[in-house]
């Protein structure tokens, strides 16, 4: 996915977190073939229709965020690499979630790639509050506290694994 903060745009930012949410529930739905344990397959079936439900909110926030953004750089470029990294990181590896999970060999590294992706998901949303007004802060606040959700309940399931 090709994109840039230096010449954004709303759509590209609402479009940046869809893609993210989508790549979560194309994870989550693929890692059901392979999940062994019925904990494990409740909490991705689960986690799969939160993502939608995120995918929505992301559509209908784009009018809240903000015509112009100046990040707080060191050194020009300083923002968009960091979110860059980010997104290039290997939970946030577009189009791969199908591929993957293939190489999950156990429940337990599904719900270490799946912990992975929700700790990438709070870090980027966190940096997309610098894009919007103050509803759509708070709308991404609820995301994250939801997200936050999804990691209880992914550690909850290995918890279980470990009983």
């Amino acid at each position: 996915m090709a994109w840039s903060l230096t010449h954004y745009t709303a759509e590209e930012i609402v479009d940046l977190a869809v893609t993210i949410e989508k790549e979560g529930k194309e994870f989550y739905d693929s890692a059901l073939a392979y999940a062994k344990g019925y904990k494990l397959k409740e909490a991705l079936v689960f986690l799969a229709r939160e993502e939608e439900k995120h995918i929505a909110v992301f559509r209908k926030i784009g009018d809240k965020l903000v015509s112009t953004f100046t990040p707080n750089e060191s050194y020009e470029g300083e923002y968009e690499e960091y979110l860059r990294s980010i997104v290039n990181s290997r939970s946030f590896n577009v189009n791969k979630a199908a591929d993957m999970v293939k190489t999950l060999h156990t429940d337990k590294d599904i719900l270490n790639f799946a912990l992975t992706f929700e700790k990438d998901s709070i870090l980027i949303f966190e940096e997309f509050k610098a894009f919007v007004n103050d509803e759509g802060k708070d709308i991404i606040k609820e995301l994250i506290e939801e997200e936050k959700g999804h990691i209880r309940k992914i550690v909850k399931v290995f918890r279980e694994l470990e009983d």
